[in-house]
């Protein structure tokens, strides 16, 4: 089987692959459990078997008789069981557009970009069997090309996709604000872990979030219990603390390390939230565990 079909003009590369989940080489399946980016489309249909998916902000298992999509840019891991079967599909804009006057871009559906960064649907009965044709329509064109196979694999490929955000309509329901605001406090805490030397203002992550400071210290307090703020101060407290122990580190050094430009309000700020000196809370922990 062609392994990869890649449509390229002198303009543009479009992208179209397609092959049975259990074609993947050993070397594909290692690849796909780190974390990884695509600039393409992929769809993944798991009919026999499981799968895990995981991105930086949820992850799941994927039962059988599931399609999964994954827009591009989006980091993400795919862990295969053995006798996992199914299909993967890839493509790209430049595909799905072509020789096309008139396109709404898939990026406008909520198939591929929903909030939760999971896009499930289940397919069983008239449905599936209608989905497999198609399938297998594609994998023929692919496997035996001629000058139309291009045309006719890219309107299999529209149909498909209008048959699975017919079903993803119906049976997706919108996330409560309770999983709403569980989803903010996830990416608020991956935001911290990767900004928090640099960034220490509520007002900072509330932009990233597109949120006002008011709105996310509001969903930190009802998530978690404790402002904003004081989650951004905590990440910061255990990081010096951790730093006092485990390393001979100055309180000067560890003050640069987490983005201080004052040394003496690093002191400050150290004691302010910990009711120790810097020198106390090393002293102490040591003798601890001595």
């Amino acid at each position: 089987m062609n392994r990869t079909n890649l449509f390229t003009d002198e303009h543009e590369e479009r992208i179209f692959r397609i092959l049975p989940i259990c074609d993947l080489k050993e070397e594909e399946r290692r690849q796909n459990q780190l974390p990884h980016l695509h600039n393409f489309y992929s769809i993944f249909w798991i009919q026999s078997g499981q799968a895990v998916h995981a991105t930086d902000f949820v992850e799941y298992v994927i039962e059988k008789d599931t399609l999964l999509f994954v827009p591009p840019g989006l980091k993400h891991r795919m862990v295969l069981d053995q006798i996992a079967t199914g299909y993967s599909i890839l493509f790209n804009e430049e595909f799905l557009r072509y020789n096309r006057k008139e396109y709404t871009p898939i990026k406008e559906y909520d198939l591929f970009n929903n909030p939760e960064f999971k896009t499930l649907i289940k397919v069983e009965g008239d449905t599936k069997v209608q989905l497999n044709l198609l399938v297998k329509a594609m994998i023929d064109e692919v496997q035996q090309p001629d000058k139309h196979s291009q045309d006719v694999v890219l309107n299999l490929l529209h149909l498909f996709l209008l048959h699975s955000i017919r079903i993803f309509e119906t049976q997706y329901q919108p996330i409560s604000e309770e999983e709403s605001d569980s989803l903010t406090i996830i990416r608020f805490k991956k935001l911290i872990e990767e900004n928090y030397t640099r960034e220490k203002s509520v007002s900072a992550y509330a932009d990233m979030l597109q949120l006002s400071p008011t709105c996310l210290s509001e969903v930190a307090k009802k998530s978690s219990g404790i402002t904003a703020g004081e989650m951004i101060r905590n990440r910061i407290i255990d990081e010096a603390k951790q730093k006092l122990f485990a390393t001979d580190m100055s309180g000067k050094e560890i003050a640069y390390t987490l983005g201080f430009e004052d040394p003496s309000y690093f002191s400050r700020f150290f004691k302010k939230y910990t009711g120790l000196t810097i020198k106390d809370f090393r002293d102490r922990s040591r003798k601890k565990y001595q």
